[in-house]
């Protein structure tokens, strides 16, 4: 008789833009993803019974007379993935059509190993058909899509221009790569205690374009350009089932006990020595290493002579960090409710973005005319961090739309526990 429990870990998309989400999904899985904001919505608020799932693989793969671990060890595309989430038992008919959808439109072909996915520990030794009495095996819907698509990607990048869809930005390139979670660590798993998920390590850069309003300083200083370049990591978040208890030996007395260590991020807006390099960027095996950007363009008008296109440089780093799993309990009531509980880092109180600009640091290169860079960059300065806080609200919501997507965040990690038991028996050998 075996305490074991269902848990994952990840992060919600709690509002959506769905032209972000579009164009990242149409990257991820190759062919023209279009959904609506109601559609997103309705993946975000479903569940999927993972058993079901797995069943509605099999047919599809071929598989007869099988367990449910021997599917799992099995691949497929994630076209496959979504066709079995939109055939699986208990799936809405509005999401159920949102996946058929993708299923549909999906043409990246690359097999995912399946137990990356989900591990079903000893409830994968069932048969395909059997079910686990009194225990709930159920998933988010837009969970699992997030976690295969990340996973279709492997440690591969992708580029995607947004133009200037992004309110404040005239520009927008973003490029995300994704390694592989530590030691294939799955995204949703049953297991005893010790039983460890892991997100997996993730890098994004954004290079935008900021709209400058009045390009007029004063003092014959006109501001050309502005430029954000961002790039952000995130190190792999974790949740470790470290307690199952029925101190009344009653299942309704259960508590669950999932040890959550968000991933440590760094921040930068900086140029970054990846950035010519698009293999380097999604090496996860070399760190990145960052340098001053240029920030901002400007020129300089003196009496007679005009200074076009002077580079203000400058760079800012931030580092997010948590050192110490925190522990998340689980009552029957948040099981049954499948609740979610936030972990966060202790230091995240700010804008990411606008922490970074307020610790820019700015220089002038003043090709040796002898002109006063204190003085110029007294009155570019303020100007250039103005422009930069008036986009740091969207800025902000890009990187977390597309992290959200991913099943990670900066400085946050959701962890969920859908199904618990003190006593379920298991076959031992």
């Amino acid at each position: 008789m075996t305490p074991q429990a269902m848990f994952s870990v990840g992060s919600r998309l709690l509002s959506v833009n769905g032209g972000i989400l579009n164009a990242l999904l149409s990257k991820l899985l190759g062919g023209n993803i279009s959904l609506s904001v109601m559609d997103y919505n309705a993946l975000i608020s479903a569940d999927v019974n993972v058993l079901s799932f797995v069943d509605a693989l099999a047919v599809q793969l071929q598989l007869t007379g099988v367990s449910y671990s021997e599917v799992l060890a099995s691949k497929a595309t994630v076209g496959q993935i979504a066709t079995a989430m939109a055939n699986a038992s208990g799936t809405g008919s509005a999401s159920k059509l949102v996946l058929q959808t993708i299923a549909s439109r999906a043409t990246n072909t690359a097999k995912i190993p399946l137990n990356h996915l989900v591990d079903l520990g000893s409830i994968g030794k069932l048969g395909l058909g059997q079910k686990s009495p009194g225990f709930s095996v159920d998933a988010s819907a837009m969970g699992m899509l997030g976690a295969a698509a990340s996973l279709a990607n492997g440690s591969n990048q992708v580029q995607v221009d947004l133009g200037a869809t992004i309110p404040g930005l005239t520009s927008t390139t973003l490029a995300v790569a994704i390694g592989e979670p530590m030691q294939y660590s799955p995204w949703l798993a049953v297991g005893e205690k010790g039983t460890v998920v892991r997100t997996a390590q993730t890098r994004i850069k954004l290079v935008t374009t900021v709209g400058i309003g009045n390009s007029n300083l004063g003092g014959g200083i006109s501001l050309l350009s502005v430029n954000l370049p961002l790039h952000v990591e995130v190190a792999y978040a974790e949740a470790k089932l470290t307690d199952i208890s029925c101190p009344t030996g009653r299942p309704d007395s259960i508590k669950v006990s999932i040890a959550a260590q968000p991933g440590v991020a760094s921040l930068h807006l900086a140029a970054s020595d990846a950035d010519n390099n698009p293999s380097a960027f999604a090496d996860f095996s070399n760190p990145q290493s960052f340098s001053d950007a240029t920030i901002a363009q400007v020129s300089v008008k003196l009496l007679l002579l005009t200074l076009n296109l002077l580079d203000v440089k400058g760079s800012s780093a931030l580092a997010i960090t948590n050192n110490d799993p925190t522990t998340l309990t689980f009552d029957s009531t948040d099981i049954a409710n499948k609740t979610i509980k936030t972990v966060s880092t202790k230091n995240l109180t700010q804008s990411l973005t606008t922490s970074l600009v307020s610790g820019l640091s700015l220089s002038v290169n003043a090709l040796g005319l002898g002109l006063d860079v204190t003085a110029l960059l007294g009155t570019v300065k303020p100007a250039v961090v103005t422009v930069l806080n008036g986009v740091t609200a969207p800025v902000d919501a890009l990187v977390y739309n597309v992290l959200a997507a991913l099943g990670v965040h900066v400085g946050e990690a959701d962890v969920r526990v859908v199904g618990a038991t003190c006593g379920r028996s298991v076959l031992v050998q």
